[in-house]
């Protein structure tokens, strides 16, 4: 007969047969099984609380390395453009050393001419004999090589030879500097590309131009130098055409060597620069050496040669600071965004950038790509590893190892705060107390290890009556308890019946039968307070039972 108590849903019940059971034992039970089902489902939910953590902080700490290190490559490829800027610098810087140590040589060479070397007019004359003409032009070299003592080509319209074919021996100079050792006491250590460079020299006091190569005048006539009233050279005229203003022509003249804009050369078509370095005899100036460096070849000193793949992704450009226009050194073969920048002044005149691709930064920092992705997976497969290791070490700690159902550890004051928490929310809670019956007679007539094997086969059966949400606890002995997450205490009996069935099926013998009570928890109530009551009616389930033998 099931008492009233068991009816009432205010009340416990604990019903397996017609017998009664102590109501707060059955209840202390079911509560206790519900706490334990959620404890397990909180338990997952902090693991992976943890693990996200753990990933967070993983990603953090690795991504914070990762931009350390690629912000120190940044900086690293910043540095190596202003190298690469002060390659070509250093090149210019070493052209115009050599520009001026030539014009130095000259002067001294046209000093010495004059004052320790009397001329010889005979000598004079004789070379004036072969003076060769074309056109209006007069000089040696102009159609091929005639004179053995000149290597370049003297063009004048200055006929008078006697007043300037004394200068001719001096300028061999100039080929012989130019193949010249650098001297030991220098302090360039320059030893980069040679430039193919043409050099003039404009003697203003005779009027007449001479190039360091051969020249055929037939085709080629450097009229803007020779242009000039009665033969003379206008050199304020003739610098304006190689862009050279007033202000630098004066600084020129007054023995500063100088730079041009970047124009276009009228004998070779090329883009150029060029240096103007002046000649002095004694004190005034009576010449101009020039040098002019070829753009494309400037480009050959800033070549990266030991990052050839840097080269391909690198944009040389100058910036004309008047007129803001842009003159491209180098473009680079693939273009997306100029992720690092360098600037530097080249000139007076122009300002040089230079420029690096992203595509080659990201190429370049590719391996550290790898390295940050591949540490962050292993670190986080290592937190992954370790926190399935700490959940199931506390797995362990709260399983009872006969049964795989919990053991009474998993009772902890958090789980009884998470149970009032759901029982405040209006979410059912039910405990149900579970109790074997005659598992003493099984000891003492079949031995322990029936004893054994029934409290083993109770607990599969109740393991497996339950769902994962809800917790299957063995106190100890063959006492248990189911806490049934969102069960109301009627839905509570589908759950015992669910475990008689499945205790049916595996207990072919008949050896284990149980007394159950269960409670569903009432605002106010505590886990322990459950437990006790469904306790109760599981102790009178138990006398129900015993009363009706009997």
């Amino acid at each position: 007969m099931i008492p009233a108590e068991f009816l009432a849903t205010s009340k416990p019940l604990g019903t397996s047969s017609s017998t009664t059971a102590p109501a707060s034992s059955t209840l202390f039970c079911a509560i206790l099984a519900i706490i334990f089902r959620w404890y397990n489902r909180e338990l997952t939910i902090l693991s992976s609380q943890k693990y996200i953590s753990a990933i967070i902080l993983i990603v953090i700490c690795t991504t914070s390395v990762f931009t350390v290190l690629a912000v120190r490559e940044a900086h690293d490829l910043q540095n190596y453009m202003g190298y690469v800027a002060e390659n070509g610098k250093s090149a210019l810087f070493h052209e115009e050393s050599i520009n001026q140590n030539i014009a130095t040589r000259l002067s001294r060479e046209f000093y010495h001419r004059i004052a320790d070397a009397p001329s010889d007019d005979s000598e004079q004359a004789a070379i004036c004999q072969h003076l060769e003409t074309e056109g209006d032009i007069y000089g040696f070299n102009l159609l091929k090589k005639n004179r053995n003592n000149l290597d370049g080509t003297l063009q004048t319209r200055n006929s008078s030879c006697n007043e300037w074919v004394e200068d001719i021996g001096a300028l061999s100079v100039i080929h012989a500097a130019e193949r010249a050792v650098q001297s030991k006491y220098s302090f360039s250590n320059y030893t980069g590309y040679t430039f193919r460079n043409i050099r003039y020299y404009i003697d203003l006091a005779h009027s007449y131009i001479y190039i360091n190569q051969l020249v055929d005048t037939r085709n080629y006539t450097f009229s803007n130098w020779l242009e000039g009233s009665n033969g003379n050279i206008n050199i304020a005229r003739s610098a304006h055409t190689i862009s050279i203003d007033d202000n630098a022509l004066k600084d020129l003249l007054k023995g500063e060597t100088t730079l041009s804009h970047i124009y276009q050369d009228g004998y070779t078509r090329n883009n150029i620069i060029s240096m103007l370095t002046p000649v002095f005899l004694g004190d005034k100036v009576k010449g101009i050496l020039i040098t002019d460096i070829n753009i494309d070849d400037l480009v050959v000193s800033f070549k990266t040669v030991d990052r050839p793949l840097l080269w391909r992704f690198l944009s040389l450009y100058v910036t004309d600071n008047g007129a803001g226009s842009h003159i491209a050194f180098h473009k680079p073969y693939v273009k997306s965004y100029a992720l690092i920048s360098y600037e530097d002044a080249l000139t007076q005149y122009y300002t040089l950038h230079v420029k690096l691709d992203a595509i080659y930064v990201i190429i370049a920092n590719l391996w550290l790509l790898l390295l940050y992705f591949l540490v962050t997976w292993a670190l986080c497969r290592y937190a992954h590893k370790q926190l399935i290791r700490q959940t199931l070490l506390s797995r362990d700690n709260v399983t009872d190892a006969m049964t795989g159902l919990y053991n009474r550890k998993v009772i902890t004051p958090d789980l009884e705060q998470k149970i009032s928490s759901l029982v405040h929310r209006s979410i059912p809670v039910t405990v149900i107390a579970i109790d074997s019956d005659g598992l003493k007679r099984i000891n003492d007539s079949l031995g322990h290890h029936m004893g054994d094997k029934a409290i083993q086969m109770l607990g599969m059966a109740l393991g497996n009556a339950i769902r994962k949400s809800d917790y299957g606890i063995r106190l100890g002995g063959d006492e248990f308890c189911l806490v049934l997450i969102d069960y109301s205490l009627n839905k509570s009996r589908d759950v015992i019946t669910r475990a008689q069935e499945q205790l049916h099926a595996i207990d072919t013998d008949k050896l284990v039968a149980f007394s159950w009570g269960a409670y569903q928890l009432l605002p106010g109530d505590t886990l322990e307070v459950a437990m006790l009551k469904a306790d109760e009616l599981l102790y009178q389930h138990k006398r129900s039972k015993y009363e009706e033998r009997r």
